[in-house]
């Protein structure tokens, strides 16, 4: 079962920069981890998941999305959504 969590986020985006410090931390404390996607350097991945806000998580298990979610979210909420 391969697993994989994208963060897409964008520099000039203020939700964005204040959650990034809790991706981290969630990152550090996590089995499955965050990656960070800028939506500016990542035009095509924000395609092929049609990714229309920052931030979203996008959780994806053996090539299938499983769950997304947008906006600023707390630790807690990042940690429920990696753990399903």
């Amino acid at each position: 079962m391969i697993q994989h969590a994208f963060y897409f986020t964008a520099d000039w985006c203020a939700p964005c920069k204040k959650v990034k410090p809790i991706v981290e931390e969630v990152n550090r404390d996590s089995a499955i981890k965050f990656t960070l996607i800028d939506v500016d350097e990542n035009k095509s991945l924000c395609q092929t998941y049609s990714v229309n806000s920052v931030p979203t998580f996008i959780f994806i298990q053996d090539g299938q999305e499983l769950r997304r979610m947008s906006g600023a979210k707390t630790k807690k909420e990042l940690e429920d959504f990696l753990n399903g």
